[in-house]
């Protein structure tokens, strides 16, 4: 997470990312990474391979994205080097990826709207049934399956409502400054306290993704399971990586490029 913000706090939200490094998502050679490269960078430069090889690590990219990998890999106790050199293996680079690190402000929120958005909002419901239908077969052998729904049922009471408040209220003001650098210091209060809030919105929506990954172990459903059993678990590791690249997103490229165009 950022430093802390307001008047116990060192500097704001604003202060931490008016710096040239921490804007925008800069596309790099390989070879110019070092272990003082932010983690967040390596997702953006090669989001697939970079995520891939994160996850085996236990490395944080989104809320924890602008630790260097030395800090993040230090606090796992892992030789940052030799992450370093998985992360930094060209061979594994996809060409077909959309280069969503280098779109502008109002680009990169229809593309997390049209994406992110609306993948949650078409996979909720189905969830919903998934869980039903599990319950009904396997929860006299699984009563933890109860458990499980009430926090999934969380995940989603957390996201709607957040979702909600990003397009009817921050997203439209952070398109209003895009390009608009006159009318940019009127909105530096208001655009910086609701980055904050969602920002903290995202750490906890991250607290509920660990409890479900601990309770469902690693979503690795048990011998019984049936196929739907099977589905649901796949359906909820496919919602953890979605939302940890929708939460990078936007913490580490949307929220500065911002907060960058107020300060």
């Amino acid at each position: 997470m950022p430093p802390p913000c307001g008047p116990k706090g060192h500097y704001s939200l604003i202060d931490y990312f008016h710096n040239e490094s921490n804007i925008r998502g800069i596309k790099m050679n390989s070879e110019k990474f070092t272990s003082a490269s932010k983690v967040c960078e390596f997702v953006n430069n090669n989001p697939d391979h970079a995520i891939e090889i994160l996850n085996n690590f236990d490395i944080d990219f989104c809320c924890g994205g602008f630790k260097t990998l030395e800090q993040a890999c230090g606090e796992k106790g892992l030789d940052h080097e030799q992450i370093l050199s998985q992360l930094v293996d060209d061979s594994k680079k996809s060409a077909d990826v959309v280069d969503w690190a280098l779109l502008d402000t109002t680009d990169l929120v229809d593309h997390i709207v049209g994406v992110h958005h609306m993948y949650l909002k078409e996979t909720f419901p189905k969830l919903d049934g998934l869980m039903e239908k599990v319950i009904n077969a396997h929860g006299e052998n699984h009563p933890e399956l109860f458990d499980l729904q009430k926090v999934v049922r969380s995940l989603r009471a957390d996201l709607e409502p957040h979702m909600m408040k990003e397009e009817n209220i921050l997203f439209p003001m952070i398109k209003s400054l895009d390009g608009s650098l006159e009318s940019a210091p009127a909105h530096c209060g208001s655009v910086a306290n609701p980055i904050r809030v969602m920002m903290a919105d995202h750490e906890h929506a991250g607290m509920i993704l660990e409890k479900i990954k601990t309770m469902t172990n690693n979503y690795s459903p048990p011998e019984d399971a049936c196929e739907t059993y099977r589905l649901l678990f796949k359906t909820l590791k496919q919602i953890e990586a979605d939302l940890l690249l929708h939460v990078h997103k936007e913490n580490n490229l949307l929220f500065p490029q911002a907060l960058s165009q107020v300060a």
